[in-house]
Order: structure tokens, then sequence, then C-alpha cells
């Protein structure tokens, strides 16, 4: 069923702001946001950045991608409701297409926002509320527009059970309203979310007009809102950006448009793109990777003082994980003989060792103080004993009713993933399973590994999550809440979780105060890892991304955890 409670309607604004780096005064939004991003320093205008990638992206559309990485990209030509904006390390929520940060009377179950006016899109042909209405409307129909985030049927109401444009092209969604002049919306929600303006930075809440819609094929060509249109794009190949005319940077207080072009060539692997920019020849000095860390060379640049201004070293909030799928591993003894079997040691190292990252027993932070656990799994603490517990795997399995001995792993081929998925494939091995590796292209993964009740369904997906806001609530409900699924498609939630008693606590945080969701939020987390054996989170990902020597202006992005290309521009 859809998600008309999730938690993260009760926490406020102001709670969020008080546990991570994302903050803004919404009743000064307007005034304080309304002229366009400043310059950045030494920035000039010209050139082409070049953007090295491993594989084309998974989703361009708007209402499908769910990437961090490609959030940040496609805000070149996609402007939504909302957006976080990163200035100097700063990171603020901003009005986008709206004129302010919203604004609501009765608790935040009622948001309006002003809109600008005078926005245009590539083709010259004015931006309007009815576009933004139809850009809601059409992530209804994820069936087709599978990959998304799921908020916007999480959270409106939808009192005549509204499925979406395709399904239903003659009916409407009342509950999301332009008004007369069409210089608000307004959206009437299922229950109260005060803090509205965060969701509506993900791309269901941006523009799209319904004669240019081409449904699962409107990503080939999305029509630009931002500074950059697509000339071309050749799937697996290429995409070139070029500058969108109609783009007028003083409505516009996140972007700026520096280089003459962006090109995006796809297709190399992980050590071509590395050895690439550390050469820093030819085009690798204008050229930067956002989907490739420094994992095989690392040694060789960090702590180097000639790649310090062009090596950007961070802690990220990427946690690599894998979900044992509920609905293929029914017995709980395998399940638990699974976790015993996965050995941190060896998939960090693969991933590139302790540089890499730090391990993890839980998807949530520790900075998320309210709901982090300190709990085992399998026993053992992973920081301190992070081998595999291969005893105690072949003695779950011995248990086991169901034995199910024989495992699909489902591993993106991209970077290290491969490599990650060879480590646990060998530890699984030893514990007495055999393992069928099922590797998925790097631009298809997260969709097709989510399907329910199809052929070579996998048992275990290797995959990752980053939270998308800093609140259990932006990790939990996504992740593990049964709500979120339909019998056909998981969505976020890999492992297909669906038990009573943690659905009855979900449902129990959905009117909770905000502390106490959180805290509730930590014990469901818990109690699916440790009772329920159907999810092991390995570690917290480190990122060491680089670029050429003559590309400025890059910066890491706090909205998305990565490095922006937002203001880049090519050296003189």
């Amino acid at each position: 069923m859809s998600l008309m409670k999730k938690a993260l309607a009760l926490v406020g604004v102001a709670a969020l702001a008080s546990t991570t780096l994302l903050s803004v005064n919404a009743a000064s939004a307007a005034t304080t946001f309304a002229t366009p991003v400043a310059p950045i320093k030494g920035a000039v205008k010209g050139g082409t950045v070049t953007i090295l990638a491993q594989g084309d992206f998974e989703h361009l559309d708007p209402a499908r991608n769910y990437v961090g990485g490609t959030l940040d990209f496609y805000r070149l030509f996609t402007r939504t409701l909302t957006q976080y904006r990163t200035v100097n390390g700063k990171t603020d929520l901003v009005p986008d297409v709206a004129a302010d940060l919203g604004t609501t009377k009765d608790g935040g179950k009622t948001w309006t926002f002003k809109l600008r006016t005078n926005l245009k899109y590539e083709d010259g042909k004015k931006i309007t509320c009815a576009d933004m209405k139809y850009g809601v409307m059409r992530s209804y129909n994820d069936d087709i527009l599978d990959g998304g985030p799921t908020y916007a049927k999480d959270f409106i109401d939808n009192p005549t059970s509204y499925k979406g444009p395709y399904t239903e092209p003659g009916k409407d969604l009342p509950t999301v309203i332009c008004n007369s002049k069409g210089d608000a919306i307004t959206f009437k929600l299922a229950i109260p979310v005060p803090y509205f303006p965060y969701v509506t930075t993900f791309g269901a809440f941006s523009p799209i007009p319904k004669a240019k819609d081409t449904k699962q094929n409107y990503e080939l060509r999305p029509l630009s809102s931002g500074p950059y249109k697509i000339e071309s794009y050749s799937r697996g190949k290429e995409l070139s950006l070029v500058r969108n005319d109609q783009w007028d940077p003083k409505t516009d207080p996140v972007r700026w448009n520096y280089p003459d072009e962006y090109h995006v060539i796809m297709g190399a692997d992980q050590n071509v793109i590395e050895q690439s920019l550390i050469s820093d020849s030819g085009n690798a000095k204008t050229s930067v990777s956002f989907d490739t860390n420094i994992i095989t060379n690392l040694s060789k640049v960090l702590n180097v003082a000639k790649y310090k201004d062009r090596l950007f070293n961070f802690d990220s909030a990427y946690n690599r994980y894998y979900a044992i799928n509920v609905d293929t591993v029914k017995d709980i003894n395998v399940r638990k003989a699974i976790q015993c079997a996965v050995d941190f040691k060896s998939i960090l190292l693969a991933a590139g060792g302790t540089s890499a990252g730090s391990y993890a027993n839980s998807t949530i932070p520790k900075s998320i103080k309210a709901a982090y656990r300190n709990f085992n799994v399998c026993g053992r603490d992973v920081s301190k004993k992070p081998e595999a517990q291969l005893d105690q795997a072949k003695a779950f399995l011995a248990k086991a009713t169901n034995p199910k001995t024989t495992l699909r792993l489902a591993y993106r081929d991209r970077g290290v993933e491969p490599l990650r998925a060879a480590a646990l494939e060998q530890s699984l091995k030893a514990a007495g399973f055999t393992v069928i590796m099922d590797k998925y292209p790097s631009s298809d993964f997260y969709a097709p590994a989510a399907k329910r009740g199809v052929p070579n369904e996998p048992d275990i997906i290797q995959t990752s999550w980053a939270f998308d806001w800093a609140a259990a609530s932006g990790i939990v409900y996504a992740l593990f809440d049964a709500r979120t699924m339909s019998p056909e498609d998981a969505k976020s939630n890999q492992s297909r979780g669906d038990f009573a008693d943690l659905q009855k606590l979900f449902a129990k945080a959905d009117t909770s105060a905000t502390a106490a969701q959180e805290k509730i939020l930590g014990d469901i987390e818990q109690s699916l890892i440790v009772d329920k054996a159907a999810h092991v989170s390995v570690y917290f990902e480190t990122s060491h991304y680089m670029a050429g020597s003559k590309v400025g202006g890059l910066q890491v992005d706090g909205g998305y955890s990565t490095l922006s290309v937002l203001g880049a521009y090519v050296k003189k």
C-alpha cells in the first residue's frame, strides 16, 4: 500500500537543521535567496568540462532519478520546486522554481508555494503551474516510470486513488491545486509534513509540459529548465550539454553557467579513469569524474603535495550494504548464516581497504544519535571482529528447516563493485553456499534488482544508500517499510521485508513526536538486522575524487554527498 503516514511528517525543519548541515530560516528564505547565486571567485566563462564516467546514467527523467551523482548533475538542466545550494562548504535549502520555501497554516498538512513567473524552457515557452502539477502527477505512474523516490505518492492526499496520467488520462489529482493566476501551487497532504520543502527537492516536483512527455522515453531528451540543455545523447557512449539561452541567471539562486559545454564520456573502466585523471595530460586537465573514486591508485596520490589541490577527500554519507531477500530466502537460519558468512574485512579490502571506508553495523550514521544503535551482527562487534564467522554460519545453516544453499547475488558492473561481490562470493562458499553471480549493467541495476516474483530474482542484493535528509526517517522508511512496496516492485526496500511486528512499530512511529520517532526507527532497523537477519551493512564510504588541474569551482555538495560539477569552470 502507499505509505500515507510516513513518520517524516512529524520531523520539523528546525529539528532537521539541528542534526544536519542543511539549514534555512523559512520566514526569510524568499528575500535571502531571491538574488542569483554569487559568482565563484576567479571563475571564468568558456571551454569544455569533460566528465569521465564508467557507465551511463541510470535515469535522467526527473521522476525516475534517485542516484546521488545524477541528482547533482541533472540540476544543470532540471529545476525543481526547491533545491539544495552549497556555497563555500555551507549547504542551504532554497526555493528554485518556487519563489519561497512554502507556507502552511495548519501545521504542515497544507502547503502553498509561490512560483517564479518568469521562467522558460529551452524552447522559449513559459514554465507554468500546470506543468509543475503535471510533473507531480506523472510520478504516480511508477509502474512505467520506475526507479524514483515515492515521496509524492507517500505524502499527497489521494482521495480518488489516482494512478497517474498514463493509466487514467482523463482523471485529475485534485489535491494539487494551481491558483487562478497560476503563480502559486498548493499541496494537500494526507498528514502534516512540517518539512515538506525538503521533499520538494526531488524530481517528481519538477515542471514537465504534458505535450512534451514521452513517457519512459522522456529521459532520452528531457526538456531543459536550467542553464544547459542536451545537445546530443548516445546512451552508453556520450552526452553533451550546451548553454540554454532561455535560462535567466537572475532567476536562479542555485546554479552557475561557466563552461560553454559539458561533455560526458562513458564506458572507461575504473583504472583507466584513475590513470587519466592522475596523469593530468591533454583533455584530462579539464576532466573530472563523479562516479569514480580514486581507489586502485590511491596510495600514489593521497597526502602527496602535488595532488592536494585536485584530490577531494571526504567522509561520505553512503553506506554499502547487502539486502537479503526475505521473499526468496524464507528461513531465518539461512539468513543468519548469510550474515555470519559476510567477511567485512575482505569486502572492505576489495573496495580499497580502510582508506575507502569504515566498518558499520548500521545504515544509520553515528551522527544521528537519537537513532543509531551499536548492536552486534552475528554476535560480534564488526568494527573489532570484521572477519567472517564461518563456524556460526555453518551451524545456522545446519539448523535450517527450509534450507536454501544456492543463492543468486546481484551486483552492479561498476568500479570495485564486482570485486566486493567476489569477496562475498568466496566467504559464502566457505560457509557452504553455492553462489550464482548475477552481474547487472552499471546503468540498469536498482530498478531491475527490485522486481518481485520475476525469473532469477536475486537472493542477495549488493547496494548502497545515503540518507535523503539527516535523520533516521530519511533512511529507515524508504529501506524497510513494507508500505512503500507493491506486489511487483520492492522500490528501495530491497530486502522485501514485511514483518507484522515491525509494521506495528512503523505505525507507532507515524504518530510519535520527533525524538520518540527517531528512537523507534532505530529500534526497527536493529530488529530487522539482528532479529530478522534481512540486511547487512558493511561500511560507510570515504570518498576520494580527483579532477584535472584546469578545472576550478568544484566542491563537495552537502545535499547529495558527491563532488558537484554545478560550479565547474575551465581555468585559463
